[in-house]
């Protein structure tokens, strides 16, 4: 299993009764009664499970992991959070293939329960995201939420609520989502993150890594107003899809992003990091490495592993060498037109302060 023995213990939490004073109602937010809920995605069918992915922080070179797994009637959104070169797990509605539009609705609300694994549920910020851009741009509007412990309930979050973000952190001056906005949305995400919704991208206060688990019912929209039409779901992009609308250069060097900067390379990477911190030699690395090779399948297969990580890495080196050579063009080039224009300005007010004279004297 992805996570181990430990998240396999998290399907045998017993699930708590809804009950009618579980809910997280609208008055709690400053709303209006909330009337009307339009759902979107019901967990209890398996198959709609198949139009999320996860999304973790391995994409900046971190080592958390997340899975969203059916449970019974629910499904549960696991997986362990790490602070090493991250500290985030997520997941999203699959890109859509037409936008989704939810202008009708005051807001999104998610049917759920934070489930007592791990570290408290307060020890970290848990948020939803909202996508109004199909490329995956930088369109992303965050909302920071608490999920209920000890019982099914529902949270609802108004558009106001969601605010423009650039990765972790709050982009300022920017109005908050409004409903008018969400005309095009092609993605709704859920995350858990040691990273508060904020101007600086700040840690939360306590945070603690470890195990996580919310279990999930229901994601969709709810209003004071009965919606003008139904609402149906829009097809979800296939992998193959996703891949054939990326920019014809990102498709040309996928291969070779894929060979360097892939999640098992970024996820050794980080390992080795790690290691390397607690004081190990590059002799005990390859040591532990050979050993749970040799446990996993025996010396045979351990060899025939360890030769194929040994050529992956020299190749992924080699054909990275010429990008390593471009960065660093660029990084030399930008400090020398920086350098350029410093003196060209020094120059510029030296004459300037000189006068007349100086002008006389250049001449």
């Amino acid at each position: 299993m992805l996570f181990g023995p430990a998240i396999a213990l998290l399907h045998s939490v017993p699930r708590a009764p809804r009950t009618p004073g579980a809910a997280l109602t609208a008055s709690i937010l400053g709303l209006a009664d909330v009337s009307y809920r339009s759902v979107l995605y019901d967990f209890s069918q398996p198959d709609q499970l198949e139009e999320w992915e996860r999304i973790d922080d391995v994409i900046m070179g971190g080592v958390s992991s997340s899975r969203l797994v059916v449970d019974g009637s629910s499904a549960l959104f696991e997986g362990r959070l790490r602070s090493d070169g991250g500290g985030f797990c997520g997941q999203r509605m699959r890109l859509l293939a037409e936008p989704l539009d939810l202008s009708a609705a005051d807001g999104v609300f998610v049917d759920c329960e934070a489930l007592s694994v791990g570290a408290e549920p307060s020890k970290r910020v848990w948020k939803m995201a909202i996508r109004t851009k199909q490329d995956r741009g930088e369109v992303v509007y965050q909302a920071a939420f608490k999920p209920p412990t000890g019982g099914r309930a529902t949270v609802n979050l108004p558009f106001d609520a969601f605010r423009l973000v650039r990765g972790p952190r709050l982009v300022p001056g920017v109005p908050p989502l409004s409903a008018a906005q969400t005309n095009e949305t092609y993605q709704i995400s859920l995350v858990v993150s040691k990273f508060e919704v904020s101007e600086t991208g700040a840690a939360l206060p306590g945070f603690e890594e470890g195990l996580f688990a919310m279990r999930l019912h229901e994601l969709g929209t709810f209003s004071t107003r009965p919606p003008p039409f139904s609402r149906s779901m829009p097809r979800a992009l296939s992998e193959r899809e996703q891949a054939k609308a990326a920019p014809p250069l990102l498709r040309l060097l996928r291969p070779l992003l894929g060979l360097v900067f892939g999640e098992p390379t970024r996820r050794r990477r980080a390992a080795t990091r790690l290691l390397e911190a607690r004081g190990s030699s590059r002799l005990q690395r390859a040591r532990l490495g050979w050993a749970w090779r040799v446990a996993a399948g025996g010396p045979l297969v351990a060899a025939r592993k360890t030769a194929a990580l040994g050529l992956k890495d020299a190749g992924g080196f080699a054909l990275s060498l010429p990008v390593r050579l471009l960065f660093k063009l660029i990084v030399w080039s930008s400090k020398m037109v920086k350098t350029i224009i410093r003196a060209l300005t020094l120059l510029a007010e030296e004459r300037k302060e000189g006068g007349p004279a100086a002008n006389a004297a250049s001449a």
